[in-house]
């Protein structure tokens, strides 16, 4: 075994420096995939284990809503391992993220990865679910750790205790406290249908490419006509500086039998997403939902979606099944999540 000279008082734990470079062998020790580090890599925090010639160990964490991050790589070199590096480092980035108001931190590890479920464990978190075949649909190649074959996900959480008080408030910043969730009136068909068209061009996860949405306004204005005089239906908008952002639309069932039940559809213009826009039209909806007596909230997302996958889980929501190759996106084919929410659990 390569000895690591490892001298525990020159190691410090320290934030990423604004245009520092990731250590990205380090990272492909925690995620195989390079592609799907690329994805989050630039939308996390980072920090280093650094010993002063070079960084020995990595952790990368990011805010999926206010208060609700994610350990999405923690990696230490191999020759460093099992001296207390990754104990120092995790305890560090918890620190800072408890500083800072986190309310919860989730960690998603395999199936496979014993040293890591229970190093998650000792630092204070608990398993709270599992996330069936989570590895085989979303890397190309098999993964064996252990002699095992890493297929589904664990899913941990580690919530900061009531008798906590944070060293800094939880204030709401000038943008989230200046943006409004309404529900849509006749007069928004226009600039509703405009945003639609706007977000078909931005991304591949909804449903339509762009050119292919063929609603016009007056079609829109019917849809909302329709929603305003439902009573389990409803649209609702994220607007900011008078400019529609973000919508959901909440669509119940018709008949007797499934009345009872909503089919939601969501997009926030991609300038303004990861700051808290759709979890605030879900919370919106949802208190909307249980007045009206709705049991079953419904949608689907592309399996590559994970920013979104995450929200819908983290609200509540869960999978409950899969429909394979689904969809064709950028010649490649994707795989549709079916996720629900009973609001009487």
């Amino acid at each position: 075994m390569e000895s690591s000279n490892y001298n525990e008082a020159r190691v410090i734990i320290r934030a990423r420096n604004e245009h520092e470079a990731l250590p990205m062998p380090l990272l492909l020790l925690a995620d195989p995939d390079a592609v799907v580090i690329e994805r989050y890599a630039a939308l996390c925090r980072w920090w280093f284990a650094d010993d002063g010639n070079e960084i020995i160990g990595v952790c990368g964490a990011l805010e999926r809503s206010s208060g609700a991050w994610e350990i999405m790589n923690m990696a230490v070199l191999p020759r460093y391992e099992g001296q207390g590096i990754g104990s120092r480092l995790m305890k560090g980035v918890l620190a800072d993220l408890d500083d800072e108001g986190a309310l919860e931190v989730v960690v998603c590890t395999g199936n496979s990865s014993l040293s890591a479920l229970a190093f998650y464990q000792k630092q204070g978190f608990r398993m709270e679910a599992i996330e069936l075949d989570y590895f085989t649909r979303h890397y190309a190649e098999p993964i064996i750790e252990n002699g095992i074959p890493c297929r589904d996900q664990i899913i941990l959480r580690r919530r900061q205790m009531g008798t906590h008080t944070p060293k800094r408030p939880i204030i709401l910043s000038h943008f989230q406290a200046s943006v409004s969730v309404r529900i849509a009136q006749i007069r928004d068909a226009g600039p509703l249908i405009r945003m639609k068209r706007r977000l078909d061009e931005q991304t591949t996860f909804m449903l339509l490419e762009p050119g292919e949405r063929m609603m016009g306004e007056s079609e829109q204005r019917d849809v909302i006509r329709y929603a305003l005089r439902s009573a389990n239906s409803n649209i609702f908008l994220a607007e900011y500086s008078g400019q529609i952002i973000g919508y959901l639309e909440a669509m119940g069932g018709k008949v007797m039998r499934n009345r009872h039940s909503v089919y939601i559809v969501v997009g926030v213009l991609q300038e303004y997403a990861n700051r808290g826009i759709g979890r605030r039209l879900f919370q919106t909806m949802m208190h909307w939902a249980e007045d009206r007596g709705v049991q079953r909230l419904e949608l689907t997302v592309q399996s590559t979606n994970e920013r979104g996958i995450h929200l819908y889980r983290s609200l509540g929501f869960h999978i409950e099944g899969i429909q394979k190759q689904a969809l064709i996106v950028d010649g490649n084919y994707v795989d549709l999540i079916q996720m629900s929410l009973l609001l009487s659990e």
